[in-house]
């Protein structure tokens, strides 16, 4: 996978360039301020889809949101998330969808625009465009990463009836079905990538080609799982945030486990932007000009070898000129040679 990008580095050297850098972008502080922002944008994102589920008759949402987490978040964050979404489910739903629409949007876009400067910061780059391409940058962004994880939330949440379904309409019956229930947990994983990596290619303010998957959003979207299961773990056995927090210690749990998302979302971008330090390009390639997007990946890879060839190439040299004749550049002792061998034969033949 590295080669493909043209870089030398192995995984070992590639690793510890990216938890030095991760350490001097000051990624930490920023997946702090990553967790508030995804803290705010939480709830509206789930008040917006449990809006969308009550359009589905019979579908709880509620039971399936948290029992598709429980394996991966805490105890103490699925009560806080079972908990909000019971008051809320309880409610009238007819405001909800255009104000968790609205919410949601504004919310997670302003968490965007976060990821959005501290990609800029992985990439040395500082971001030309004005405020508000950056806002709608963010906005669309955050559409296209949620149709993703949604998609992949599906897939988890309605997987089974799905794999009912058509187990029971195209005949291979209970085959199909365990077949899918294996199959949706790798597809999961591509989506949850993808969006991922959505955010590695529109994020920063640079030129580059599109990779539907970089080492960085696989590394991101195993290191979110690692990472989890392990503060799960962690926090069902050791963890005793509810004696020390109280009422919050679930908010507490929480801001943790959205501030680990953070984090591996920033090393992932760390280790893309590393990679793009390594590779033959970048290291010839000069200072950035003021006003022109840098160019990076692939697209800069190009025009690397095209710089190249084009200096490898021979330098045309200009003809020489045609030698003239003897008889017309025989000058003054050719003219001497010339009378003297006439008048020696003129004298012969008169003779």
């Amino acid at each position: 996978m590295l080669a493909y990008f043209e870089t030398t580095l192995g995984w070992r050297d590639m690793l510890r360039r990216t938890v030095h850098e991760t350490q001097a972008d000051n990624g930490f502080g920023l997946a702090a301020q990553l967790a508030y922002y995804f803290f705010l944008s939480l709830f509206p994102a789930l008040l917006f889809l449990l809006a969308l589920a009550s359009l589905i008759p019979g579908f709880d949402f509620v039971g399936r949101t948290t029992a598709a987490l429980a394996g991966i978040a805490p105890a103490e964050v699925m009560d806080v998330l079972r908990e909000q979404l019971t008051k809320v489910s309880e409610g009238s739903h007819g405001g909800l969808l255009s104000f968790g629409v609205a919410a949601a949007l504004w919310s997670s876009s302003s968490a965007m625009v976060a990821l959005i400067d501290a990609l800029d910061a992985a990439y040395h780059v500082k971001d030309a465009r004005p405020w508000w391409k950056q806002r709608l940058t963010a906005i669309l962004l955050t559409l296209g990463v949620a149709s993703f994880v949604i998609a992949a939330f599906t897939l988890v949440i309605g997987g089974p009836q799905l794999a009912e379904l058509v187990a029971s309409r195209v005949g291979p019956g209970p085959v199909f079905e365990w077949t899918w229930r294996i199959v949706q947990w790798p597809l999961a994983f591509v989506l949850v990538a993808s969006g991922i990596g959505l955010i590695y290619y529109f994020a920063p303010d640079v030129d580059q080609d599109f990779v539907w998957l970089t080492p960085g959003c696989v590394v991101a979207t195993v290191l979110w799982l690692a990472s989890s299961l392990s503060f799960r773990f962690y926090v069902a056995n050791f963890g005793s945030y509810n004696a020390t927090y109280g009422a919050i210690g679930g908010v507490i749990v929480l801001l943790l486990w959205l501030y680990l998302t953070g984090l591996s979302i920033l090393i992932g971008a760390e280790m893309n932007a590393e990679i793009e330090h390594a590779a033959p390009h970048a290291v010839t390639a000069g200072a950035p000009i003021p006003g022109v997007r840098k160019v990076i990946g692939a697209r800069a890879a190009r025009k690397f070898r095209e710089q190249r060839r084009e200096k490898s190439q021979p330098i045309p040299v200009a003809p020489r000129p045609r030698r003239m004749p003897p008889a017309v550049t025989v000058g003054r002792a050719g003219a001497l040679i010339a009378a003297i061998m006439a008048s020696l034969f003129g004298r012969r033949t008169r003779e």
